[in-house]
């Protein structure tokens, strides 16, 4: 079974987006193993900004093959995730796929206020919240973006704002104080054949994971 045109998902609070044509079989193996990297990350209860090491760790540990890593503090004074996603994605996708990649984000920004999916985004941008506060002006969002070929672009966003953040950050601009955003981008392939073998061995790590953290978006252009 091969699905077409783009498919958003939340996974453990974080945005993958498949763009082009893919078999449900590949979306499942590269959702699995990046849900499993994301849960191991958070629990290895690791400082935000070493966050993306351990995740890139896990699934180097599991045949995702790098092909570019690379980190990027963009100068400017007002950001959202999109924004920031757009400077860093621009030479890899079409104007085309950045204004899917737009659509993506609504979706997610605009799911209903009761949505677990909403919730799990929400409670992962907002993740560096000081245990005695109610607000952060942290955000941090992993966005996964699937290309037709296969290649996988991860895209590790952080930013400090001067007002505390909520769900808009995702496309709608804050002032952000003096430290620059941090994006980290990854680029891989994951090793089809060698990821195989071990295939059921993640799922049975992930268990009762998979049904709870995973949430599959109806994402379709606003």
């Amino acid at each position: 079974m091969t699905n077409s045109a783009f498919d958003t998902y939340i996974v453990n609070g974080n945005i993958t987006v498949f763009l082009g044509q893919h078999s449900t079989a590949f979306k499942n193996d590269i959702l699995n193993s990046s849900l499993l990297g994301s849960l191991a990350s958070n629990l290895s209860s690791v400082a935000l900004d070493a966050w993306f090491y351990s995740y890139k760790r896990t699934l180097g540990s599991i045949f995702w093959a790098t092909k570019a890593d690379a980190s990027h503090s963009p100068t400017v004074k007002s950001a959202s995730i999109l924004t920031l996603a757009e400077l860093t994605l621009s030479r890899y996708l079409t104007p085309a796929q950045l204004g899917q990649l737009a659509d993506c984000l609504a979706v997610v920004k605009n799911l209903p206020e009761d949505s677990e999916a909403l919730a799990a985004c929400l409670n992962n941008v907002q993740r560096n919240q000081p245990v005695d506060q109610t607000t952060s002006n942290t955000a941090r969002l992993l966005l996964t973006v699937v290309c037709e070929n296969t290649m996988v672009i991860s895209c590790n966003i952080m930013l400090n704002a001067a007002s505390p953040v909520d769900i808009t950050i995702l496309d709608e601009e804050f002032p952000l104080e003096k430290v620059a955003p941090q994006v980290d981008l990854w680029i891989t392939y994951l090793g089809d054949d060698n990821y195989a073998g071990i295939r059921d061995k993640v799922i049975e790590k992930l268990g009762s994971n998979i049904k709870t953290k995973l949430f599959h978006l109806n994402a379709t252009p606003l």
